[in-house]
């Protein structure tokens, strides 16, 4: 666990007076979050939403390209009435300004229009491409955007509901596998202030939600299509049914005995979507999963956790095979491992 950093009271306030003189004239904010959202971009959004209403009267949209697929993520909008459109339904002319949450101008993972003036940028990814909104909050060594917003929060003395202390509670403990995955002391004083607000019943029913018969069948897939090769497992889980799924069995494998580094990636429509972990906490799988690529800017990540996607041409189902076998010779060559033996998970025998 990373135990710097402590909030800068002066910088926050900065950064607050900065919002205010974006905003000076505005009446209506987008906030465009990450294709297929995952609990922080969520919360943040949420959250980003309240504060501009509460502290400067502004009213929020908050939009989204791709799906929210994954069953917990559509029990955390459902339960704690978190209003999301999907991009292809906004019309961009009602709004004044723009803000990107838990992504970047030059991320490649939203659906924000080249050339599109964006106003306002906050994320925790490290710093993509040379292009800048108005105001950018991009701070790395933070490992939730939530955590950005929980602080701003606290700072404007504004009382936070409990369905988004809920969200933001959850969104943090998602996001840092209960504090246990790349936090800072930051982290982990923004989950507690809010957690003691957060509703119990509803973060259980979101953590726990009932499950369709796709994710069993994925689940499957993802354990017959596991090999392993000393500390490296990949899995190709082909087609599936969201593209959050895939990142949900790389987490869920890499806790697997003996296995410190995960690759997984599942095919949906016409995206290759990639899914890295590690145990190892200087790891830098972002830097890993960009090698595993020909084009880099759909791609990238932190230390222990990275992932993205490749965009695929349609009908050239060889073409993807052969893809997916390239990345998994890269994956092994990184670790330094050259002509690899692969075997099935499965079928290993007990040692």
């Amino acid at each position: 666990m990373n135990n710097q950093l402590k909030p800068d009271t002066e910088l926050i306030k900065k950064e607050l007076h900065e919002i205010k003189k974006v905003l000076k004239g505005a009446s209506h904010l987008l906030i465009i979050v990450h294709n297929n959202p995952d609990p922080d971009a969520i919360a943040s959004a949420a959250a980003l939403a309240y504060l501009v209403d509460k502290k400067f009267g502004l009213i929020s949209s908050i939009g989204y390209g791709g799906n929210i697929g994954r069953a917990e993520n559509l029990e955390m909008v459902r339960k704690l009435n978190i209003h999301m459109k999907r991009m292809n339904r906004i019309s961009m002319k009602k709004y004044d300004r723009i803000a990107l949450v838990d992504t970047q101008i030059g991320a490649g993972n939203h659906a924000l229009a080249e050339k599109t003036t964006c106003d306002i940028v906050i994320d925790h990814h490290p710093k993509r491409g040379k292009e800048k909104a108005r105001l950018e909050v991009i701070k790395p060594k933070i490992g939730v955007s939530s955590t950005i917003l929980v602080e701003w929060l606290q700072y404007s003395e504004l009382e936070v509901p409990p369905d988004l202390a809920t969200a933001l509670s959850y969104a943090i403990a998602s996001e840092t596998q209960s504090l246990g995955r790349e936090t800072t002391q930051r982290d982990i004083q923004a989950y507690l202030s809010v957690y003691t607000r957060s509703s119990m019943r509803k973060l259980a029913q979101i953590m726990y939600p009932k499950l369709n018969r796709a994710y069993f069948k994925t689940l499957d897939k993802a354990l017959h299509n596991a090999f392993i090769y000393r500390h490296l497992l990949y899995s190709h889980l082909q087609d599936v049914p969201a593209a959050e799924i895939v990142s949900e069995m790389a987490d869920f494998l890499l806790r697997l005995e003996r296995i410190s580094w995960i690759m997984c990636t599942g095919r949906l429509k016409d995206q290759l979507i990639i899914a890295v972990r590690s145990s190892n906490p200087n790891a830098r799988a972002g830097e890993l999963v960009k090698s595993l690529v020909s084009n880099s800017r759909t791609v990238g990540g932190h230390d222990m956790i990275a992932g993205g996607y490749v965009q695929l041409e349609k009908g050239k189902k060889q073409e993807l095979m052969e893809m997916e076998i390239n990345m998994t010779r890269k994956f092994a060559q990184q670790q330094g491992y050259e002509n690899v033996e692969w075997k099935s998970l499965l079928n290993l025998s007990e040692s």
